[in-house]
């Protein structure tokens, strides 16, 4: 094979953020904005890394024979060059061919500012990383295996471990850290609609995970309190209990960042969180460590609609997204 393409979707966490890394579950949505990875062989005597997203990079590196990256042009952003150091590293591929890299993250970010919308582009490209290099390479590791190595090392074994698995497997799904739990995959329910929407400025994922260290396990037993409570409405829902148990669940979240700093509810996610309580049947939380994003759920397309006039009048964007339930997809040809 000369070419491999592969891909993966985003997510957002709909609830369990924070307590699923004392072994409480969460829940969590792929989204149908893909990280994409392109390898090609070529007639070039060095290898080719270009990145387009979150910065546009072209430069070329050679592999020592240890297997390790040797740049023979700088990159400018730390960033770029340690992820794709991270991937490598769990690689180490030998060959006497040369190819070129490329990594598209484009549509996780606003054109406006280069901001990120904090749906799990790391992740997404890790896992799209991955399932490239077990096609190119014909590597016996796992792809969700190798993105998990790749993401850790990146985020420096900080996080959950959500964000890899709900890329790699996409849909709707049921997860804990405990890898002797496996992830189940669940439906919402069939009336249930959401619109989900970004405030307008980034958090760093990374800068929030390292707060947590100061957090006791009393409010760390709360919050895994209502996501327990939420995985159980899940396994017998209705509508109208997914959306009551979701609103209790993030008043939890909602004392627990202030009572810790987090700002997870600011950036006007508490005015929206506020008008969302005007409407029955109806609740809106941001999503994630961060406070990037929101998601609001209602059983009333009407409903939804007026929201998303509110929502737009206090800054926020409409994201045009939907559940993607493929998972990673590879491909190659000659």
């Amino acid at each position: 094979m000369t070419v491999v393409e592969a891909s993966a979707p985003g997510k957002i966490i709909i609830a369990g953020e924070y307590a699923v890394l004392s072994d409480a579950p969460a829940i969590s949505m792929a989204v149908d904005q893909r990280a994409r990875v392109t390898i090609k062989k070529h007639k070039e005597k060095t290898h080719i890394l270009t990145t387009s997203g979150y910065s546009d990079t072209v430069a070329r590196f050679n592999i020592s024979k240890t297997g390790a990256i040797e740049w023979v042009d700088n990159i400018a952003e730390d960033s770029v060059r340690l992820f794709f150091e991270s991937s490598w590293s769990h690689v180490c591929f030998q060959s006497d061919n040369f190819y070129e890299y490329n990594l598209d993250t484009t549509g996780f970010y606003a054109q406006a500012g280069g901001y990120k919308y904090g749906i799990g582009s790391s992740a997404a490209l890790a896992v799209a990383v991955a399932a490239a290099f077990v096609r190119m390479f014909n590597l016996t590791q796992k792809v969700g295996e190798l993105a998990s190595q790749v993401h850790n090392t990146f985020q420096n074994n900080r996080g959950s471990g959500v964000d890899i698995e709900t890329s790699s497997i996409g849909g709707v799904i049921k997860y804990y850290r405990d890898p002797e739990k496996k992830s189940v995959l669940l439906d919402l329910p069939e009336n249930l609609k959401f619109k989900i929407f970004w405030c307008g400025t980034p958090f760093n994922t990374v800068t929030q995970l390292k707060k947590i260290g100061s957090l006791n396990k009393k409010s760390f037993l709360a919050l895994r309190e209502m996501a327990i409570s939420v995985d159980s409405m899940l396994a017998n829902f209705s509508n109208e209990f997914f959306i009551d148990y979701l609103k209790k669940y993030t008043d939890t979240l909602r004392r627990f960042s202030d009572d810790y700093d987090l700002n997870i509810f600011a950036n006007k996610h508490d005015i929206l969180t506020d008008e969302a309580k005007k409407y029955p049947n109806t609740i809106y939380k941001p999503c994630g460590a961060g406070g990037d994003i929101g998601i609001c759920f209602s059983l009333s397309s009407k409903a939804l609609d007026v929201f998303e006039c509110i929502a737009s009048q206090n800054g926020f964007k409409l994201l045009d997204l939907s559940i993607d339930k493929k998972g990673f997809i590879s491909k190659d040809w000659c």
